[in-house]
């Protein structure tokens, strides 16, 4: 032990008295130590300063010729003055300090208000019968904004003194003098709480740099924030239980980030999901955890792992368009389109495009969510809106392809033409290139024919003369097993005839309608089966009947005298109890398609495919009810 000679000026009359340094208590800041060691000596800190030959100025700004000068005039070892500056806190450049060997923004340790606990203090006084502002320590962690409760005591840190001049603020034993009876008088103090996980990671973390958790790879000053961040956002969003708000932000944020990756987007997801109004933008939901990602933390790299799991949360919940700055990063390529963005692009109303994106299945019907927060996969659907505003009404298709409307209609019911959808109320259905396309093709070869020929006749005058299927029909001109020909001074579908000779030849009689089938058939096409549950591919959807794996029977179609497959109620019924689609299960579950896809993908469901078959997207019921959120 040092011993020193102090000269107090006691009535005129100097007195020497041997008066021992005191050692610096567990995480005790130089500050503190500083005015303890000063009231040992009965002066003020600023003096012992000066008298030590560093100003206090010049230790408030660790200055390190100042610093050495303290170091040699306290008598400290080299190991104790580095733990001293390790719980202050070192300059590392203008918006820098290293603290317990990390790097901090410097606003994360330095502020007008000093925290502590009041039970330290008090435990600090009642070892001596010395004044008690003399003796009190203040502890480095206890600067840590993140820093929220004393483990020891299980007290919670309360604002001892705020003052904005650091020379105030430090001048320790100053301001403890000021306040000390009320520390000892107990007024300061809180009611007791158990610490939390994160208090006891955070209190681990700073005593000895030991992590049990994934997060050990990251710096202690961006995971207590994120926790702070995170914890906000989630108690705002109503994302977790009652109980679990009694605590303090830090936990609840805590005890997700402890999760890793997976459980932080899965907090991420849950917050998202309850963005269900038309303006809640992601600075909205998730309030200061984006503010600040996108801010004032947008330049740390270190938040970079985390600021991507929010940017790949953020793009797979809202419409963001290409060029769009999310988080600090131009988006590529949209991800996602709503109602609103998609009309917007296309000029095409939101009312319209529903139309189409619920027969395709990108969007749910009877969604009450507003326009903006109606999503659906902007590439998976580009084929289909960059063709929505090129589709046209029956008048212009007729126009473009020179029919009439009985005969559009013809083309349209033997399904040869198909509208791009069959929604009744869309006006504008038709591709001008599939009636013009029809056209080019008929017409290749055919022969010119006078306009006042009677041996010929106009393929649907043909078709109804001796009920003929104009498919059919259709279908014998493409193989040239039927001649067709071009009436002069007639333009388009119109203008093309047939042979009445021919036509007679393949139908020698009018056919009735078979008695084995009823005109009051039950249930409907298979093909038009398979397009409602979403397999729009008809060939694929026959393939699973001829396979055996759905029921249907043949009949001969009425109308157009062609065989099909027909699905009474039992067999629709009997392929929902063994099968799912996207499509149905969407409308059983209310999930976005995407979201579904997701959840197949990470429960391993494949598409039914027995013996390397494939399907196409129909997978079994009995395997969809084993994935997590589809039970």
């Amino acid at each position: 032990m040092d011993w020193h000679i102090c000269h107090i000026k006691l009535a005129s009359h100097i007195m020497p008295l041997p008066i021992s340094n005191p050692s610096p208590v567990s995480r005790e800041t130089l500050y503190s130590y500083l005015a303890r060691l000063a009231s040992t000596w009965q002066v003020d800190a600023p003096e012992l300063a000066c008298d030590m030959g560093a100003s206090f100025k010049r230790l408030l700004n660790q200055d390190e010729e100042a610093l050495e000068m303290f170091s040699s005039w306290a008598k400290l070892h080299p190991q104790v003055m580095a733990e001293l500056l390790s719980w202050t806190g070192v300059r590392a450049g203008n918006v820098r300090m290293k603290f317990r060997g990390e790097l901090y923004v410097s606003r994360a340790l330095r502020n007008p208000e000093m925290r502590g606990c009041p039970m330290c203090l008090r435990e600090d006084a009642a070892e001596t019968d010395r004044p008690a502002h003399e003796v009190m320590a203040m502890r480095g962690d206890w600067q840590l904004r993140e820093v929220i409760l004393c483990v020891r005591h299980c007290h919670p840190l309360v604002t001892l003194w705020r003052a904005t001049a650091p020379k105030d603020r430090f001048d320790i034993a100053a301001r403890l003098q000021e306040i000390a009876p009320d520390i000892l008088s107990g007024t300061f103090d809180q009611s007791a709480r158990a610490p939390s996980a994160y208090d006891l990671w955070l209190d681990r973390r700073l005593e000895d740099g030991s992590d049990p958790t994934w997060l050990a790879d990251h710096p202690v000053f961006v995971v207590t924030t994120l926790c702070r961040l995170l914890g906000l956002a989630r108690m705002k969003q109503g994302s977790v239980e009652d109980e679990c708000t009694s605590g303090n932000v830090h936990a609840v944020g805590f005890d997700v980030m402890k999760l890793g990756e997976k459980g932080i987007r899965d907090a991420l997801d849950q917050i998202a999901a309850q963005a269900t109004d038309a303006q809640d933008e992601p600075s909205k939901t998730f309030g200061q955890l984006y503010t600040q990602l996108n801010r004032d933390y947008l330049k740390e790299p270190d938040f970079d792992p985390f600021r991507n799991i929010l940017r790949e949360c953020i793009l797979d919940h809202w419409p963001f368009a290409e060029g769009d700055v999310i988080l600090g990063k131009s988006l590529p390529q949209r991800k996602l389109h709503s109602l609103r963005t998609a009309a917007s692009e296309t000029g095409v109303g939101p009312k319209v495009l529903e139309h189409f994106l619920i027969e395709s299945g990108a969007i749910r019907e009877n969604d009450r969510r507003p326009e903006s927060r109606r999503l659906f996969d902007a590439q998976a659907n580009a084929e289909l809106l960059a063709e929505i505003p090129t589709l046209v009404g029956p008048i212009a298709m007729r126009n473009a392809m020179g029919a009439t409307k009985m005969e559009l209609i013809a083309l349209a019911e033997s399904e040869v033409l198909r509208p791009r959808t069959r929604v009744e109320k869309v006006k504008n259905p038709w591709r001008i290139s599939d009636g013009i396309g029809l056209v080019n093709e008929l017409s290749d070869g055919a022969i010119a024919v006078d306009d006042d020929d009677e041996h010929w006749e106009t393929l649907l005058r043909a078709c109804r003369r001796r009920e003929i299927g104009l498919d059919e029909l259709i279908h014998r001109v493409r193989d040239r097993r039927m001649t067709v020909g071009y009436r002069n001074g007639e333009v388009g579908f119109h203008g093309l005839v047939v042979p009445k000779s021919e036509v007679d030849a393949i139908a020698p009689k009018a056919r009735s309608v078979p008695s084995t089938v009823s005109m009051t058939l039950r249930g409907m096409a298979a093909a038009a089966f398979g397009r409602s549950v979403g397999l729009r591919d008809g060939g694929v959807f026959q393939t699973l009947i001829e396979a055996g794996h759905v029921s249907a029977r043949q009949i001969i179609n009425p109308h157009t005298k062609r065989k099909q497959y027909w699905m009474e109620p039992e067999d629709m019924a009997a392929f929902h109890r063994q099968f799912v689609t996207l499509t149905t299960l969407s409308a059983e579950k209310g999930l976005h398609r995407n979201t579904l896809k997701g959840l197949l993908a990470s429960g391993k469901v494949s598409p039914f495919s027995p013996d390397g078959q494939e399907f196409g997207a129909v997978y079994l019921r009995d395997d969809v009810i084993k994935v997590d959120g589809l039970a």
